[in-house]
């Protein structure tokens, strides 16, 4: 979804009517915490949430701690929901196939990253933990799911965009936050801001952190360019919630695009969006995310053959102090495993 530029002002006159709703809201969210009472995992999970609606750059995230656990001899496993996957209302876990599954089926983020590490959907995450250790994980990242209550986490790392921080403060719909942000911060283990700290919420932010005691590191992505050779004037296009990451991508690797063309997050490309875009140019570029919900295109369809005319700008991570970091998730789980401690809801 697009962020409503309301979202960072907190005296515009659509956030203010939208208030009444963020109460409501807040009473659903309150209420659900209340009833639901979080259950222990038995084997470490780690949540890789955000605090508010729209991207803020989980998924090479989660792509990071999946390396750091395998190279340090754990098994790692990731938890989705499998937003928007037809196979993601089952109620048994589902291990992802990156040979067979389409994104229709699993969701795109669960697609890519099933390319390299063994993912399971399923909107029980108990389910999904249960199959993972079933199948030999010693480990589980759990791809969202900071504000639901129903499983307790080993550790939490909150990534939020440097760019957007938190908007203006207010919960949904009114502002960006999906949970009061003293809730947040109470189960909050570590902050990863992804980018420069530019937003003005940063000001109020960092210190509410210091407060909860909630390390704060830093980071940022990096964008591995395709082969392109110097004549070549790609067109972008994009389904992701803040496609004006994916462009400054692709400015800061110097790419000089054709034209460009941004479409809603997680949007399934039909035959007429591929016809459109293949009369804007003969080269293509997109994202992961994009290419894996092309993958499984029927061969002689337009879209196979978007697919086929599309390079792929890849995306890492690199944290500051990574190790520091790292040591610290290995530190808090070993120790809340040993003694069956959580951060409470």
């Amino acid at each position: 979804m697009a962020e409503p530029k309301y979202w960072n002002n907190a005296t515009h006159p659509l956030s203010l009517g939208l208030r009444p709703v963020s109460w409501a809201y807040h009473l659903l969210e309150a209420s659900n915490r209340f009833f639901v009472k979080p259950q222990h995992p038995g084997k470490p999970v780690i949540c890789v949430g955000n605090l508010t609606a729209g991207g803020a750059g989980k998924t090479p995230v989660v792509r990071f701690l999946a390396g750091h656990f395998s190279a340090s001899g754990r098994q790692p496993a990731i938890l989705s929901r499998g937003y928007g996957g037809t196979l993601s209302d089952k109620s048994s876990a589902v291990r992802v196939d990156s040979h067979c599954h389409s994104a229709k089926e699993v969701g795109d983020e669960p697609l890519m990253l099933a390319a390299d590490w063994p993912v399971y959907i399923c909107p029980d995450r108990f389910a999904s933990l249960r199959a993972a250790v079933a199948d030999g994980a010693h480990i589980a990242l759990k791809d969202d799911g900071f504000q639901n209550p129903s499983m307790a986490h080993h550790f939490n790392l909150v990534v939020i965009d440097g760019a957007s921080g938190i908007g203006n403060g207010q919960l949904l719909p009114a502002g960006p936050l999906r949970q009061a942000l003293p809730i947040a911060l109470a189960k909050a283990d570590a902050l990863l801001v992804m980018g420069a700290a530019t937003h003005d919420s940063f000001a109020d932010l960092l210190p509410a952190c210091q407060a909860h005691d909630v390390a704060v590191f830093y980071g940022r992505t990096l964008a591995t360019l395709p082969a392109l050779s110097s004549q070549e004037k790609p067109f972008a296009y994009c389904g992701i919630a803040k496609p004006e990451k994916f462009l400054v991508s692709l400015a800061a690797c110097d790419v000089a695009l054709a034209g460009h063309r941004a479409f809603a997050d997680h949007h399934h490309y039909t035959e007429a969006d591929a016809v459109d875009l293949l009369r804007q140019a003969q080269i293509f570029i997109t994202t992961e995310k994009d290419m894996a919900r092309l993958k499984y295109a029927t061969e002689g369809s337009a879209l196979k053959t978007l697919a086929e005319q599309s390079h792929v700008l890849k995306i890492n991570v690199e944290i500051d102090e990574a190790d520091k970091l790292t040591a610290l998730i290995d530190k808090t789980i070993d120790a809340r495993q040993a003694n069956q401690s959580y951060k409470s809801y």
